[in-house]
């Protein structure tokens, strides 16, 4: 396990290993954009049957496009979002957990939102859509993230017939995220780490006299603790096993290091 933990700083001892189980399912989506294995997703090699003549002032996504090397386009731009999403996953979650560690649990529970709720729509809308890179290449008001709930629903769906671990439910990871019923939902959860007051929602009003975390008692924190740590993992994983899709089969690589992943895993799972 990289950079073994020792100083748990705040955290109390019973979700010591939880935490440790954090950090290594991000080591491993950190690999995506540290480790030389992945480079194609940071360098990609043209090679042309002739010379390249660039207009003036002419990107050289563009000239892809003019001279009709439109899958070769779309790959890079693939590539370079997937290498960015995974970047600023990392950038967020890294620090959510080290505020978990300093018992500052607002801050946790609003950095935890952008990866979930909004990188994770934009990877499987990247992936599992048609239309994604036609939009995102050519409409100036195209939103990545904007989806009705029952598209999210759907796109979740489909990921779910993907996935290796089969306990791994499309209705878990909705509800646990996104599900605007469920008080705590992340987008509920967060949306609260976030404003002080909450009122749109029934499910997620604020009570009389009170600011959102802002409050929070020793008992409060532990008990938002111990939703953080019964959660975070499990999507963890399945932020793993979405991301081990995509990038194995975006970059044609070899199935074995996706086995050593795996084994990986498993070893620190005993």
């Amino acid at each position: 396990m990289r950079n073994k933990r020792f100083d748990f700083i705040h955290l109390p001892k019973e979700f010591h290993n939880q935490h440790q189980l954090c950090e290594f399912l991000l080591y491993q989506i950190e690999d995506f954009v540290i480790n030389n294995k992945y480079n194609g997703l940071r360098l990609q090699k043209i090679q042309f049957d002739e010379e390249v003549k660039l207009l003036e002032g002419e990107h050289f996504l563009d000239y892809l496009l003019r001279t009709k090397n439109n899958d070769k386009h779309n790959e890079i731009i693939t590539s370079h979002l997937l290498n960015s999403l995974i970047a600023d996953i990392c950038q967020f979650l890294q620090i959510a957990l080290f505020s978990s560690l300093q018992q500052r649990l607002t801050v946790t529970f609003s950095l935890i939102r952008k990866p979930f709720v909004y990188d994770l729509l934009v990877i499987l809308r990247l992936y599992l859509t048609d239309d994604f890179l036609e939009k995102f290449n050519n409409e100036d008001s195209f939103d990545t993230t904007e989806l009705s709930q029952d598209d999210i629903k759907e796109i979740i769906k489909t990921s779910e017939n993907l996935l290796l671990t089969k306990s791994i439910k499309a209705s878990d990871v909705y509800d646990f995220i996104f599900n605007p019923s469920l008080p705590d939902s992340l987008v509920n959860m967060s949306n609260k780490a976030l404003h002080p007051s909450t009122t749109r929602n029934k499910k997620n009003k604020t009570e009389i006299q009170n600011l959102n975390f802002v409050f929070s008692t020793k008992e409060n924190i532990g008990t938002q603790w111990d939703y953080l740590y019964r959660r975070l993992p499990f999507l963890l994983l399945y932020l793993n096993e979405v991301l081990e899709l995509i990038v194995f089969e975006h970059l044609n690589l070899d199935t074995e290091i996706y086995s050593e992943r795996l084994s990986a895993r498993a070893d620190f799972l005993k």
